[in-house]
């Protein structure tokens, strides 16, 4: 699956990339961006007992192809392909060794989640650029198509496993405004990181979702 996903977002960036090279610099121009982010999560959740302990926090890298829909250049659709590194630190205990893992609440335990994400982010851009001018302002806000594989679990007290407990597929939403290099970030999953059949032992359904906060830098 992993790869299947990265072979058909490969085929929509060539294709974003055959249809800009048909502009003329005159014209229209293209801002394609590398990107790199870092940030901390903040967990929504409905959980009775539940606190956020130590450090959750977010890395993102990649590449995002820019498709102008203006002649001057200042507003377009941005199509891109990352990575991200997710760390989350709870009082939340994984029971493992049943056949559908649970939750528990464990005191102020600091247990830690961690996984990694394939990303495919579609975003509506504004901007105050021209073609011979690498300093301004931008508005980006769109959405992003998560790929969650490599998930493991470290108890407070214990060594990392790898457990099967993350929502395989995940969508959200994203907000970044800045001026040049320095941009600030907001972004809000839409759906619970969990899989629907991870519960805990009274069969409750641990909804949580995350909000990232942090700074992302547009490299031209």
């Amino acid at each position: 699956m992993p790869l299947q996903l990265l072979f058909y977002a490969g085929i929509l960036l060539l294709g974003c990339n055959a249809f800009a090279q048909q502009d003329s610099l005159s014209t229209k121009y293209r801002e394609d961006q590398f990107y790199v982010s870092f940030g901390l999560q903040l967990q929504q959740e409905n959980i009775s007992g539940f606190k956020q302990n130590g450090f959750s926090n977010n890395f993102q890298i990649g590449f995002v192809r820019d498709i102008p829909l203006s002649a001057k250049g200042k507003t377009a659709v941005g199509l891109g392909l990352g990575y991200a590194y997710n760390r989350l630190v709870s009082n939340l205990y994984l029971d493992s060794e049943r056949d559908n893992p649970s939750f528990f609440i464990e005191g102020n335990d600091e247990n830690r989640q961690t996984y990694s994400s394939i990303v495919i982010p579609l975003s509506f851009r504004l901007r105050t650029s021209t073609p011979d001018r690498t300093d301004f302002w931008r508005f980006y806000g769109g959405v992003k198509y998560s790929f969650n594989f490599a998930e493991h679990y470290k108890p407070f007290y214990g060594k990392s496993i790898k457990v099967d407990f993350i929502r395989k597929n995940n969508a959200s939403v994203f907000l970044s405004m800045g001026y040049n290099t320095w941009n600030m970030f907001f972004e809000y999953d839409l759906n619970s990181i969990y899989k629907s059949e991870v519960k805990f032992s009274d069969d409750r359904y641990p909804k949580l979702q995350t909000i990232k906060l942090g700074l992302i830098f547009y490299i031209l």
